[in-house]
């Protein structure tokens, strides 16, 4: 019972710690790598390559095997130890142990482990790239969650600064400067404000959604992520070059390094292929020993038997020779296991002759796997120099919506700030200031985007770098 509590106390800590917390990006990827169930399959096949290269080398072992038997045979039989016929029914019982060593086997054992050995380390690079795609899911969802976040915030920077200028034009209607219909389009102005503050909640909550499905975690879990302290100034180095990237990642991708593993394997497997057309030697050993409900052992009484065996030449007198009686009974089990031992060593030599063309297709469908696995690293290199140029085509061009966002914004901030100065003198109409609130706001919010579509460009072409996915 006190385990029972201590184990509801521990969990309902833990929960409420997690509630509480909010999540970096690193905690996620961390999470989502001892959880996801793509990562979990892919570490299960990674486990099964293990397995299979571990078996190829024990193959190399020789393998022992027993056997034994027990049979009951009425009617006419044979036994075992006298190869005599016999009419009675019979029991026997053989046991035999064996074992066997493959010594030349056209090197296709020593393939074998190589194969098994580059299957693995396959096996190893897909489990790398399955975590790398997830991590790159995760980052883009994070990054879809700041960028809600901070749309949000824009929304409600907007309502404040509607609802201030409400407090002014109603101090103007008070003192007649402006006519009083200029509270309704402030009015209006607030409306819209929270209606975008709504859509941007919707959002966030959303994307907030996303990226716990994606993590697999409850739905309805309390769940929220860091806002890490971003520089608005960050930029990608133009000395790195895609072909420079291209080059890094070749070497590094897992997606790569695992296709050119397969091309290895497939080469191996040709010369298993090859190896059948070899002799094959082994080495062989047993030993075995049986019992017969029907084998004898003879012995001695001590009495003889007077038997005339015929007649003196001469005197005709009856010749008698003594013949020792003898007593015949069943041979015990144990004796006889031990006196039907028999031990056997030997060597086996298999020539392969003919095998209706098996080898030789087996042997051309090698070559082909060999051809289809060299042409899959080709495709694989291809598609990643797309999509590493591709990538910096991306980045560029968000880098250029990134600065004239920039620009845009700090225009139409100095705008708003001489055209409240308009109002305040009554020079400018309360409509015309919403118009220009309101592509601020719009502003604000295509700066947003652009600065972590931005951003999440530069992440991608770090990852082909091999870097970490952080936000600093």
């Amino acid at each position: 019972m006190k385990k029972l509590v201590l184990f509801t106390f521990a969990f309902l800590f833990s929960s409420y710690s997690f509630s509480q917390n909010s999540w970096s990006l690193k905690q996620c990827i961390d999470y989502a790598f001892e959880n996801n169930i793509s990562i979990k399959q892919a570490d299960i096949a990674k486990l099964i390559a293990s397995n299979n290269y571990l078996q190829s080398k024990l193959n190399l072992l020789p393998n022992i095997s027993g056997d034994a038997s027990l049979n009951f045979n009425f009617g006419n039989s044979i036994n075992p130890t006298t190869y005599e016929f016999t009419q009675n029914a019979t029991t026997s019982n053989a046991f035999n142990l064996s074992s066997n060593m493959p010594l030349f086997t056209g090197l296709q054992q020593y393939n074998n482990i190589k194969q098994q050995e580059f299957n693995n380390k396959a096996s190893e690079e897909d489990s790398k790239n399955t975590r790398n795609t997830i991590a790159l899911s995760i980052a883009q969802f994070y990054l879809q969650i700041l960028q809600n976040k901070e749309l949000l915030l824009v929304a409600k920077t907007q309502l404040e600064q509607s609802k201030q200028q409400q407090t002014k034009t109603e101090a103007q209607i008070a003192s007649g400067t402006v006519p009083a219909g200029n509270r309704y389009q402030v009015e209006a102005q607030i409306a819209n404000d929270e209606l975008r503050i709504v859509n941007a909640q919707n959002a966030v909550d959303i994307s907030l959604l996303s990226l716990k499905l994606l993590l697999q975690l409850n739905p309805e879990t309390s769940f929220d992520i860091q806002t890490p302290n971003l520089n608005d100034e960050f930029l990608f180095d133009e000395s790195v070059t895609p072909a420079r990237i291209f080059d890094y990642a070749t070497a590094n991708q897992a997606s790569i390094k695992s296709a050119e593993y397969r091309l290895l394997s497939t080469k191996k497997a040709l010369l298993i292929s090859k190896g059948a057309f070899s002799p094959t030697l082994s080495a062989y050993a047993s030993i075995g020993t049986n019992f017969f409900n029907q084998q004898k052992t003879y012995t001695s009484t001590g009495e003889f038997n007077l038997n005339p065996i015929g007649f003196t030449e001469n005197t005709l007198e009856k010749v008698i020779q003594p013949s020792p009686v003898i007593k015949a009974t069943n041979t015990p089990y144990g004796e006889q296991l031990n006196q039907n031992l028999s031990e056997r060593v030997g060597l086996s030599l298999s020539v392969p002759i003919f095998n209706k063309w098996n080898r030789v297709t087996n042997m051309n469908n090698a070559k082909l796997q060999v051809y289809n696995s060299s042409l899959a690293l080709e495709s694989a290199k291809n598609q990643l120099r797309q999509d590493i140029y591709q990538a910096y085509a991306n980045m560029q061009s968000a880098k250029k919506s990134y600065e004239a966002s920039q620009k845009n914004v700090l225009s139409l901030e100095k705008t708003l700030e001489f055209s409240k100065e308009r109002f305040n003198v009554g020079a400018l109409s309360q409509f015309d200031l919403g118009v220009i609130q309101n592509n601020l706001a719009t502003a604000k919010s295509d700066l947003s985007r652009s600065k972590y579509d931005y951003l999440f460009k530069i992440k991608i072409l770090e990852f082909y770098q091999g870097k970490t996915l952080e936000l600093n």
